[in-house]
């Protein structure tokens, strides 16, 4: 009865080891939610220098969130997780990656005043914004939602937006943070350094 029972088993064990011959090595699994179809993305803002389109970083890492600067909490608290994952990379990593904050309220937030926002987190973010017509255009490819709320009269007003940070690699969107999942620092450089 046990040599019935012993064959099976060596042939299991036999073929999980065949399997793990067989894996890639050095695959990763990833944290942040990988695209199975990573789609082609570009888009043309402006920044404190004039027009800036994605494209230009195409052999760079991007990180891509969307928020704005009168925002009370979820912005700073995501930008503050992109920095500490940033500066957690080495200074070669560092060269290869790109951080950019995309206005959603393009009202009181100027073009430099959005780069302002984001180099305030770090001196190599970047910040951009563009035109009402624009930044819905570049929001809608990304399936980014935003809205004004709680409008209390011009310029006061609060923001409802999504808070993923969105990866995007050779010109294609990859992988996505949700807001609590940016938080874990160490999660997120495996995930970027895996990319590079």
């Amino acid at each position: 009865m046990k040599g019935k029972l012993l064959l099976p088993v060596l042939l299991v064990l036999g073929l999980v080891g065949v399997a793990y011959l067989l894996l890639p090595k050095g695959s990763h699994s990833f944290y942040g939610t990988r695209l199975l179809n990573p789609k082609p993305v570009d888009f043309a803002l402006e920044g404190p220098q004039g027009p800036v389109q994605l494209s230009q970083h195409k052999d760079k890492l991007v990180l891509i969130f969307f928020g704005y600067v009168h925002c009370p909490d979820v912005c700073p608290t995501t930008m503050l997780a992109l920095k500490r994952a940033y500066e957690k990379l080495s200074p070669q990593e560092q060269e290869r990656v790109q951080v950019i904050f995309i206005s959603v309220d393009p009202e009181r937030d100027t073009p430099q005043i959005s780069d302002q926002y984001a180099k305030g987190f770090h001196p190599s973010f970047l910040g951009l914004t563009g035109s009402p017509e624009t930044i819905q255009e570049v929001a809608r490819t990304f399936g980014v939602y935003y809205q004004k709320t709680q409008y209390r009269g011009p310029g006061e007003y609060l923001v409802d937006h999504t808070a993923t940070t969105f990866v995007v690699k050779e010109g294609k969107l990859i992988l996505l943070f949700s807001p609590d999942k940016v938080e874990e620092t160490e999660k997120v450089v495996g995930d970027l350094r895996a990319l590079l």
